[in-house]
C-alpha cells in the first residue's frame, strides 16, 4: 500500500488543496483546518448549513492564502498570530481564536449571505481530543472530530460499482487517499508507518449528509449515503473512511509506502 493523494484544506468547510507532499503535526497537517467561519455567536459555519462553502478554493502561496471565488479573490497573511481573541465553539468544544480582519470578515459574509467572521488557531489555541485508544489523547485543528481522515482506493472502487454515476475522491474530504485492494481495509488497521513516520487508526469514520454535496457544484442529492447505508450502516451510524492520529510529525509524500506495525 502506498499514499494516492493528500489534501488539506485550511479554512474549514471550504475547498481543499491536493498537494504532494505535507508535513504531519499532532493536530493535522500544516495548515489544515487551521482557519474556520463563525457566525455571531462564535458557533463554527460548515457545509451543513451552507453547502455552496464548497465553491470557495484555496491556495498557498508565498506564505499568503489565497481564497477565491470565480473572480473574487481575498488574501490572508498564513503568518498572522495576532488579532483580536474570540471564544469559538465547535461541537462541544470551546475553541480561543484570533480574527483574522473586518476585510475577511466583510468579504466572508457578502459571499455567503450571512454575517460572520474569519477565525484561526494561533500557538495559544488549544483543543485536545479524547481517544478511545493510546495515547487517549490528542490535539487538534478545527477538523470535525479526528486530525486525519483516511480513505482506502479500494473502498471508493467498491461504492462506485454500486452507484450510478461513479463519484471522485473530493466527495469524502479525506486527508489522505491509500492504495488498497480489500475495501475498507483501512477499518482494519491500527498502527501504521507512512513513509518515515507512525500514525494510528483509531475508529471507522461516521459520515454526516456533506458527502451528499458535489463539491464541484455546492448541489446535493441522496447518494452516496442511500446506498452506503445498505451495507456501511452500524448502530444508525454511516461508516465511510477511518479517523487517525500522527504519532510522529514529519513530512509525508505521495508515493510513501503504508508499513502495517
Amino acid at each position: 500500500m502506498t499514499i494516492d493523494q493528500i489534501t488539506i484544506y485550511p479554512i474549514k468547510g471550504l475547498g481543499g488543496i491536493s498537494l504532494s507532499e505535507a508535513y504531519a503535526m499532532e493536530r493535522g497537517f500544516e495548515h489544515d483546518r487551521r482557519y474556520m467561519l463563525v457566525d455571531h455567536n462564535g458557533k463554527f459555519l460548515s457545509q451543513r448549513e451552507i453547502p455552496n462553502m464548497a465553491l470557495i478554493k484555496c491556495h498557498i502561496s508565498n506564505n499568503q492564502l489565497e481564497i477565491k471565488y470565480l473572480d473574487q479573490l481575498l488574501n490572508v497573511d498564513l503568518q498572522q498570530e495576532d488579532g483580536e481573541l474570540i471564544d469559538t465553539t465547535i461541537w462541544k468544544h470551546q475553541v480561543n481564536a484570533i480574527e483574522i480582519s473586518n476585510e475577511a470578515h466583510d468579504w466572508f459574509s457578502d459571499l455567503l449571505g450571512v454575517k460572520c467572521k474569519l477565525v484561526k488557531m494561533n500557538k495559544q489555541s488549544h483543543r485536545k481530543k479524547s481517544l478511545i485508544k493510546s495515547p487517549k489523547t490528542t490535539d487538534l485543528s478545527f477538523a470535525d472530530g479526528y486530525p486525519y481522515l483516511i480513505l482506502g482506493s479500494a473502498s471508493l472502487e467498491n461504492l462506485n460499482q454500486k452507484l450510478q454515476e461513479a463519484l471522485p475522491y473530493n466527495r469524502f474530504r479525506a486527508n489522505i487517499v491509500i492504495s488498497t485492494k480489500i475495501a475498507h481495509h483501512e477499518d482494519e488497521l491500527d498502527k501504521i508507518q507512512l513513509g518515515d513516520y507512525k500514525f494510528r487508526i483509531i475508529k471507522p469514520c461516521a459520515r454526516c449528509h456533506v458527502i451528499t454535496i458535489n463539491q464541484d457544484t455546492g448541489q446535493s442529492g441522496k447518494e452516496p449515503l442511500k446506498t452506503l447505508a445498505g451495507y456501511r450502516k452500524i448502530s444508525n451510524k454511516i461508516y465511510f473512511g477511518a479517523n487517525a492520529i500522527c504519532l510522529e510529525e514529519g513530512p509525508i509524500r505521495v508515493g510513501d509506502k503504508l508499513i502495517e506495525l
